[in-house]
């Protein structure tokens, strides 16, 4: 492995760990306010390398976000929903999912809505993205309602990505993260072929 790939492991273990401690002391204490000082304790981290990973406590309840990719291709698939699911998977990205870490923060996320709220945003921003290049999409497949037409199969879309995470954690990641959202997918298509032929 490379000096590269182990700094980028060091990193994502570093950044897990910080958001365990933050969300266990949160279980904990009952509020979303741990102290700095005693998340970076329990990471085994200074206070300094924890803001090196996290501006803010709250960033690191929330949890690092889904990155849209600034390459993101209209054109790349078959069709309207290829592409999508094409930009969903690099959203995603090649992250080394933590499903415990993923199982605790649903947990706090249960019994502080507020977090919950926030991890909404980032989702969000994700979905507006989504919407705008499923436009681009539908403009160059000639669509006479690109925005109508890429806004629904943005939100398809976004429902395929959540149901896919939702798979992955309830089946305790016996599929990889990816063959779970490409499995939603094809759900999708076949969805839609049935209401097609009735």
């Amino acid at each position: 492995m490379t000096d590269d790939g182990l700094r980028a492991r060091k990193r994502r273990r570093t950044s897990a760990a910080i958001q365990r401690a933050a969300l266990e002391l949160a279980l904990e204490r009952g509020d979303l306010h741990p102290p700095v000082d005693a998340i970076a304790e329990r990471a085994d981290v200074s206070p300094r390398t924890f803001f090196n990973y996290f501006p803010t406590r709250d960033e690191a309840l929330v949890g690092e976000p889904m990155r849209f990719p600034e390459d993101a291709d209209p054109a790349v698939g078959a069709d309207l929903l290829d592409m999508l699911e094409t930009t969903a998977l690099r959203v995603l990205g090649d992250r080394e999912l933590d499903r415990d870490l993923i199982l605790l923060r649903r947990d706090v996320m249960r019994q502080h809505p507020e977090l919950f709220a926030r991890r909404m945003v980032q989702s969000h921003e994700i979905e507006q993205q989504l919407v705008r290049l499923a436009e681009r999409r539908a403009r160059l497949d000639g669509s006479d309602r690109p925005h109508e037409r890429g806004r629904i199969a943005a939100l398809i879309a976004m429902g395929a990505l959540r149901a896919g995470w939702m798979r992955w954690v309830d089946r305790a990641g016996a599929e990889s993260l990816d063959d779970a959202v490409r499995a939603t997918f094809d759900e999708v298509r076949r969805m839609v072929r049935e209401a097609v032929q009735v």
